[in-house]
């Protein structure tokens, strides 16, 4: 039985590892994590009910090539715009459309911001202009 429990997460660890590993936390501790690390942070700005942010879940943040990429070289946060802190987050980005993706860098300056859906090599491209 433990052998098995084990086989199982080892299967999870394995299967997390190829999709994008967001942070739990706001902008506040992301950033603070971000300027420790020398990284831009990634946002993923969302709404619950936003159909294409649910399609970036389920699609484009578990290509396995974007999200090695993303997880050795930003700090990710996925954030619900409508409620909690990132209402304020929203406001403090103009982020008015859904899904929103931010590149932000490690003072909060945005370096770059996506609207709407995108694929995985479309963002993958993105990402690699960041330096």
């Amino acid at each position: 039985m433990i052998l098995l429990l084990s086989g199982y997460c080892n299967a999870q660890q394995l299967h997390k590892k190829s999709e994008i590993s967001f942070k739990e936390g706001n902008l506040d501790t992301t950033l603070a994590a971000a300027k420790q690390q020398h990284r831009p942070v990634f946002v993923d700005a969302y709404a619950v009910w936003c159909a294409p942010c649910q399609q970036l879940k389920q699609t484009t943040f578990k290509d396995k090539t974007l999200s090695a990429y993303f997880n050795s070289h930003f700090i990710n946060l996925s954030i619900d715009v409508e409620k909690g802190d990132g209402e304020k987050f929203a406001e403090l980005y103009n982020v008015n459309s859904y899904p929103t993706l931010l590149f932000i860098d490690e003072d909060g300056k945005i370096i770059t911001k996506i609207e709407g859906f995108v694929d995985a090599k479309s963002l993958l491209k993105t990402a690699l202009s960041i330096k």
